[in-house]
């Protein structure tokens, strides 16, 4: 606290919340530190939702909001605008320093400002609790809350310090230039973690095969198989039908790879759900798995990839009716487990005794070399960089193009 004597009175004020200078620049700077925290977590979902690039996720939120129509307005990420109103603050936050006669002016645009953030980021939490109702399926897109709690720890600070009064002199000097360069440290750190994240989907490891191996992976009969069984190249992909990177990776597979390269790559579909986050995923398989029995593997797999964002029991069922299968034996499959657990649980089990810890994961085998790869990116890197194979193959395969 500030001790301040007036008149021969003492006046007492809390460093924050007081009319002191110090506590106008302390309230600055929690503006602006939590103003460039949201520009990075903005940014970050930005990215995520406008690519194949997926952030750590502690729940399954995080997919569900990614996937449904709340996440873009006019086909532009919600998360766009987030950056933009989080840079707008701090632009403000730091316009003030520079112009200090006019702090009562900027406080209170700052305030309006938060005001209004705080009711568009309670409006989005109001969507993710109750209407794409996320603790059912996981658990909330913490990122997404995150940016909220940005906002809510900017507004409370623009509140406590609206009576807070700034040096007389303008501040160009060192206060600006620290503001400056913590919002600078902040946004490469956050962009630096990014670019981490997203440098590990291009990398994937390496390493002699063994029958044993092998065994797991594919040669006793596993998964679901297209292409040439005889090929030298085989790809084995673990994946999840609600997972939105697997949505890429089938769409990748299926208009990119296979299509070009059929005649040369043994293409193998193994399950491998994650139902700690995605709830209908072994639902999605066991119909898969009765499909695949009546004749039609391949075509439940489209439609159900086709279909993930609104994929629940009655939807597959209705898939089910448009593939002319028989769809009461399809429902019975997604309401009881166990008609296809065996099936679906050896693919999870050997994925996981092969390293399998997120999907999608490929595990592409060639001339006594297994490569693991998690991700679409880490697969291109394999069959682009990887000299034999490149060889084998003829020519680069060209990154998809995210819609």
């Amino acid at each position: 606290m500030e001790y301040t004597c007036t008149d021969g009175s003492l006046r007492v004020y809390f460093s924050l919340g007081g009319k002191s200078s110090m506590g106008a620049i302390v309230a600055n700077r929690l503006i602006i530190l939590f103003a460039t925290l949201g520009m990075v977590i903005s940014g970050l979902l930005w990215v995520s939702h406008s690519s194949d690039f997926a952030l750590p996720c502690t729940g399954g939120g995080c997919d569900v909001v990614a996937q449904s129509e709340y996440s873009k307005i006019w086909g532009i990420p919600v998360a766009a605008f987030g950056f933009g109103y989080f840079g707008m603050v701090g632009l403000l936050a730091l316009s003030r320093l520079q112009y200090p006669e006019s702090w009562a002016t900027y406080s209170k645009l700052i305030l309006a400002l938060t005001t209004l953030g705080l009711i568009a980021f309670g409006y989005f939490t109001y969507i993710q609790y109750a209407v794409l109702k996320v603790m059912e399926k996981g658990g909330p897109c913490w990122w997404c809350l995150a940016a909220a709690g940005m906002n809510l720890l900017a507004w409370l600070v623009a509140i406590v310090g609206l009576r807070s009064v700034p040096p007389a002199e303008k501040l160009w000097g060192r206060e600006l230039l620290q503001s400056i360069t913590l919002a600078l440290l902040l946004i490469v750190a956050g962009f630096g973690f990014g670019a981490w994240q997203a440098g590990k989907r291009t990398q994937f490891v390496a390493q002699e095969s063994d029958n044993e191996q092998l065994t797991m992976l594919y040669l006793e009969g596993q998964g679901w198989r297209k292409g040439n069984p005889e090929a030298e190249l085989v790809i084995v992909k673990f994946s999840d039908f609600q997972c939105p990177a697997c949505k890429q990776a089938y769409e990748f597979m299926e208009n990119t790879l296979m299509p070009r390269f059929g005649d040369k790559i043994l293409y193998v579909f193994r399950h491998y759900p994650l139902i700690q986050i995605h709830p209908m995923a072994w639902d999605a398989a066991s119909a898969a798995e009765e499909a695949g029995k009546q004749g039609k593997f391949w075509e439940m797999y489209a439609k159900l990839f086709q279909n993930q964002q609104g994929l629940n029991a009655n939807t597959i069922e209705q898939i089910a009716k448009s593939l002319e299968l028989d769809s009461k034996k399809v429902r019975e499959a997604v309401d009881n487990r166990d008609i296809h657990f065996q099936k679906v649980y050896r693919d999870f089990e050997e994925g996981t005794k092969l390293g399998v810890k997120s999907t999608p994961t490929f595990i592409v085998v060639f001339k006594g070399k297994m490569y693991t790869a998690p991700g679409v990116m880490a697969l291109m890197n394999v069959l682009n960089n990887t000299p034999e194979i490149q060889e084998y193959l003829g020519e680069k395969i060209a990154p998809p193009i995210s819609q």
